[in-house]
């Protein structure tokens, strides 16, 4: 099961996404010298995008929120795989 520190950087990924998503569609609303503007914006918040989700995902190789113990004593992973939790069927994890 993930643990409270996993469930707040899935959060902050999640919220840094859609800053994201919202920086980018103002590109489309902004010409001209606004546009440049609204560029620098939407570029910092793809970069913070990218170091929530480094954040997440170290999280997820260090920590061990995500074993689970078999009978046998091997570990496995949950299941649970952040990208489609985070994203969705969107096709943006690349895969």
């Amino acid at each position: 099961m993930p643990c409270e520190a996993w469930c707040r950087l899935v959060a902050r990924y999640r919220s840094a996404v859609n800053a994201y998503n919202q920086a980018a569609n103002d590109l489309n609303l902004l010409p001209g010298p606004d546009f440049s503007e609204a560029w620098y914006r939407a570029e910092r918040a793809r970069a913070f995008a990218i170091d929530t989700r480094s954040d997440l995902l170290l999280h997820e190789h260090d920590h061990d929120c995500f074993q689970v113990g078999q009978h046998n004593g091997n570990r496995r992973m949950s299941g649970i795989e952040t990208e489609n939790m985070v994203l969705g069927d969107q096709g943006q994890s690349g895969g």
